[in-house]
C-alpha cells in the first residue's frame, strides 16, 4: 500500500469515501473482538508511517482540527510565552465547565508557523498526544482516527491499511 502524505490529496480522496467509511466503521464496531489485533496492527502500522510522514511537512492538524486546553496546559503556555493565564485565557480560549476544558477559539493554530509549533515545548496535552497512536489504543480512539481521516495522514493510511484487511472486505458491500 502507497502511503498518502499529501494533505490536499487526502481531503480529496477522503470527500468520496464517505459512504465506505461508514461501513468500514460500523463493522469495526460490530466486530469488538477484533480490537486487540488491531491495536498490535495499528501499533505497528504507525511506527512505519513515521519513518515517511512527517509531522512539520504537514501542520494540518493545526489549522484544521479544535485545539483543546486542559487547566496545566493553559498554565505551561501562559508561563512558556510571558503571559498572564487570565490574559492568554481571554484572548484566545473559551471555557467548557462540563467538559473542564478550555477550545482555542481561534483557527488555524495562532502558534503555528510554516507548519512548525512555535510554543512547541509549551504546547497542550491534546497536541503533544495527537495522532494518539504512542499514548493510546486504537480501540480507545478508533472514532478520532476516522474523524481525522480528511485531515492527518496518519489516520488515513491507519483507515486505508483496515479497509484492507480480509477481515473488514466481506463488508464492504455492507
Amino acid at each position: 500500500m502507497k502511503t498518502e502524505k499529501n494533505p490536499a490529496v487526502i481531503k480529496s480522496l477522503s470527500g468520496q469515501r464517505v459512504a465506505e467509511n461508514e461501513i468500514l466503521l460500523n463493522a469495526i464496531e460490530e466486530n469488538r473482538v477484533l480490537f486487540e489485533v488491531l491495536d498490535e496492527r495499528v501499533r505497528a502500522l504507525y511506527r512505519e508511517l513515521k519513518k515517511e510522514i512527517k509531522c512539520e511537512e504537514c501542520g494540518e492538524c493545526c489549522k484544521s482540527i479544535i485545539v483543546v486546553f486542559e487547566d496545566g496546559d493553559l498554565e505551561r503556555l501562559a508561563d512558556g510565552i510571558g503571559e498572564e493565564r487570565a490574559s492568554l485565557e481571554k484572548r484566545l480560549f473559551k471555557k467548557y465547565e462540563k467538559f473542564g476544558c478550555y477550545v482555542m477559539t481561534e483557527s488555524p493554530c495562532p502558534f503555528q508557523k510554516n507548519n512548525l509549533c512555535t510554543v512547541y515545548e509549551h504546547r497542550g496535552t491534546e497536541c503533544r498526544e495527537f495522532p494518539y497512536f504512542e499514548t493510546r489504543n486504537f480501540s480507545e480512539i478508533y472514532r478520532y482516527v476516522f474523524q481525522g481521516y480528511s485531515v492527518c495522514p496518519f489516520h488515513y493510511n491507519v483507515v486505508e491499511m483496515l479497509r484492507q484487511m480480509k477481515e473488514f472486505k466481506a463488508n464492504k458491500e455492507g
